[in-house]
């Protein structure tokens, strides 16, 4: 036990103060997917809408109909002339132009809303938005004299006390769980594999020791193979925890994103699955004889499998075929674990994932320990 210690303390040391490469995995990556997660996410339902007002028919029905876009949320309303229509859309400095031509209030009077045009380039995406509310304000006056039936008295009463009423509509911004949910699911896409990648680079310091005869000349030591292989271990799973935490502290300390989980919950999960990324670097490790050999293999191996298991974008995009052969991946049981407590199930519940992601841990290291056992060349070990 020992022999094992030192072994971990020395192999922290030199990666973490000795090698830029390894800070740059454990700690720049996770913050760096959390950072890319919150642009991708972060501004989805936050932007407003920009409304140019062009009024030729100076009514009290359109000036109040200009005052009710200017209360609608989210939205900025600025008057124009005709002269600066152009210029306001073709700069983007309004989404959309809405131009009230004289007679628009006679026409709403008249039951026949009409005398109104909406000018934009942007197209549905803007107009939808403004005609739902706007058309339906104007919908609510012509109903006003409708009821009054002609009598011009009725409908001003009528039209004053609607402007005057003690009940009014108002609009709150609700939280957008969803996009804080997003967040977290995208940066933990990336986050599995930075995992899978520092995983395999932490092991193969085992392959570049032997490389430089650091590994031979350890052997010469009371220190056995079994145990530095047991000590690299050890290391790999303390570096990826310490990128668990960062990731987590990040998401909700520095970026302030609701996880929708608790904490102590998705560090679990995350945890299980590190020993699912070490028990694959093992494997990777143990069937390649050079540590270019092995940098190679992770990368036809994980990026793919990880592209697959919708760790970049959601699975449903892909094909049937593809998404059933994303069941047999470890990273698809993760994602799908971290979506069903999201959902409110309590993770007691997953023991089905658990055990499945227990059951690749535990398949990896035997196939490991049993490959790393047959090697019987100096290039190999154990």
């Amino acid at each position: 036990m020992k022999n094992i210690m030192w072994l971990v303390t020395n192999m922290l040391r030199n990666m973490l103060l000795r090698n830029k490469r390894t800070l740059v995995l454990v700690i720049g990556l996770p913050i760096a997917g959390v950072l890319m997660s919150v642009l991708i996410y972060g501004n989805a339902g936050g932007t407003s809408v920009n409304i140019g007002v062009v009024n030729h028919d100076s009514t009290d029905i359109t000036k109040d109909t200009v005052q009710f876009l200017k209360g609608l949320h989210k939205t900025n309303v600025k008057m124009l002339t005709d002269k600066e229509v152009d210029h306001e859309i073709t700069s983007k400095k309004v989404d959309a132009v809405i131009t009230f031509e004289k007679g628009f209030s006679d026409s709403v009077k008249a039951n026949k809303p009409d005398h109104i045009t909406i000018t934009s380039i942007k197209g549905a995406e803007v107009t939808s938005f403004i005609k739902s509310y706007l058309y339906q304000y104007i919908d609510n006056i012509s109903a006003l004299n409708q009821a009054a039936e002609g009598d011009d008295a009725a409908f001003k009463q009528m039209y004053e006390n609607y402007q005057k009423a003690p009940f009014h509509v108002s609009t709150h911004a609700l939280e957008d769980k969803g996009t804080d949910q997003n967040i977290v699911k995208q940066t933990i896409g990336y986050l599995i594999m930075f995992m899978l990648f520092s995983a395999v680079n932490l092991s193969a310091l085992i392959t570049k020791e032997k490389e430089q005869r650091t590994y031979f000349r350890l052997l010469a030591s009371p220190v056995s193979a079994r145990q530095y292989v047991i000590s690299n271990v050890i290391t790999n799973m303390i570096l990826l925890t310490l990128q668990v935490m960062i990731t987590l502290v990040c998401i909700t300390t520095l970026f302030h994103v609701d996880m929708n989980i608790p904490v102590w919950q998705l560090f679990f999960i995350l945890v299980l699955f590190g020993l699912v990324a070490i028990g694959l670097s093992l494997v990777i490790i143990a069937f390649t004889e050079s540590s270019k050999a092995a940098n190679g293999l992770q990368t036809l191996i994980i990026t793919p499998t990880c592209l697959l298991s919708g760790c970049f974008f959601p699975p449903e995009f892909m094909p049937d075929v593809m998404q059933k052969i994303a069941d047999f991946l470890p990273q698809t049981w993760v994602l799908s674990t971290l979506k069903s407590v999201q959902q409110g199930a309590d993770l007691s519940s997953l023991w089905l994932n658990i055990s499945i992601l227990l059951a690749f841990a535990l398949v990896f290291f035997l196939l490991s320990i049993y490959k790393l056992n047959r090697n019987n060349t100096v290039q190999k070990f154990i």
